[in-house]
């Protein structure tokens, strides 16, 4: 007879393994589940994977009930592997744990709870009293890297928002002279595009685009996900000769003073958004980026967008790439006064030559 401790062992790599699987099937669906959590799904029979399934977007199938009806062999005595806990409320699909248990699974392995603190833990005690196997807490950091700002939008009824500032040793946000784009180094720019890859949208003003054409995208991350894109524009001087522009490809959403309404160029991938003042930009922002299914949003500058959010306080969280290269420039971030707001440090690390700090709203 195998020692207990053994064959615990044997368990819990093959589950990592198909949990590992599960989550890579999950990121197919990357960029269009809208405020619904990417989650993925396999099902295994003597130690082969026979079907498997992932939740494509609102109003699809969830993963399981994918990965359960697309089998072809009988599932009775297999392993089914999800990523979150099955659903047990009705939606826009009837509650995935009720399927589940008619079908005699031999072991239900399951990432992580339910981050919805009101039906957290209720599928798995049902199948816990219907006599199920169930194991939960498999990869469940990766799992909750899989949606990391989705309990915050699900608890707070809010997207989570997210500034990023790289300064220079002088506390500066640019280099004068500098030819290179960049003064951070390549492995803060990695940081960069791994969290533009957890956003759903990055925002930036009009200037910063016009005078950088930048593409906001991941690619030093991941090549194929492209983050909507949101634009401060109120005086309507967006130069809409610019990359990110030009691709159609991209969701775009431009809030723009009213006065402007009848002198926009309209298109299928823009759409705009009116303000009043300056001083509702924020509010208004807030308040249709939640409305148009937003859960996160990454804020790339520049100088003016990154003084008026700090100023309405409508970060989350701050992250701050400090460079060792000097830039006697005249362009300077007060961070002290931005972190007097209610921020605390949370993390600090090395990042190549540069220094990388994330620091969290108390409020949030």
């Amino acid at each position: 007879m195998r020692r207990p401790d053994i064959v615990s062992g044997f368990f819990m790599k093959k589950d990592e393994l198909y949990m590992k699987k599960a989550i890579e099937i999950a990121k197919k669906a990357k960029g269009n589940t809208g405020v619904n959590p990417l989650v993925g799904c396999v099902i295994v029979k003597n130690n082969r994977i026979i079907s498997e399934g992932f939740h494509k977007g609102l109003g699809y199938p969830h993963a399981e009930i994918m990965a359960i009806n697309s089998s072809v062999e009988p599932l009775a005595g297999s392993t089914i592997y999800v990523t979150i806990e099955p659903c047990n409320t009705w939606g826009r699909t009837p509650p995935c744990v009720e399927t589940i248990e008619q079908i005699a699974f031999k072991r239900i392995v399951i990432g992580m709870n339910d981050p919805n603190p009101s039906v957290s833990g209720k599928s798995v005690r049902k199948l816990r009293r219907k006599s199920y196997n169930v194991i939960t807490g498999v990869l469940r950091d990766e799992v909750m890297d899989l949606n990391p700002y989705f309990k915050h939008y699900i608890t707070k009824k809010k997207p989570y928002i997210v500034l990023k500032v790289a300064l220079t040793s002088d506390m500066k946000l640019s280099v004068p002279g500098k030819k290179e784009k960049y003064f951070t180094c390549l492995e803060s720019r990695r940081i960069v595009h791994s969290e533009r890859y957890k956003a759903d949208a990055i925002l930036a003003g009009s200037k910063t685009i016009n005078s950088d054409d930048p593409i906001l995208d991941c690619r030093l991350f991941d090549k194929k996900y492209k983050p909507a894109v949101i634009i401060l524009d109120f005086s309507n001087k967006l130069d809409y000769s610019k990359r990110i522009i030009r691709d159609k490809k991209r969701r775009k959403l431009i809030f723009v003073s009213c006065k402007f309404r009848d002198k926009l160029e309209r298109r299928d991938d823009i759409s705009y958004f009116f303000i009043k003042s300056k001083e509702e930009t924020w509010l208004k922002i807030k308040k249709q980026i939640h409305s148009e299914n937003i859960i996160s949003v990454f804020i790339e500058g520049g100088a003016e967008v990154y003084e008026s959010a700090l100023s309405s306080c409508i970060a989350d969280e701050i992250q701050v790439f400090y460079s060792p290269v000097y830039s006697g420039g005249k362009l300077k971030f007060d961070l002290e006064k931005a972190l007097l707001r209610g921020y605390v440090l949370a993390e600090t690390r090395r990042a190549g030559r540069d220094f990388f700090a994330r620091y969290t709203c108390s409020q949030a």
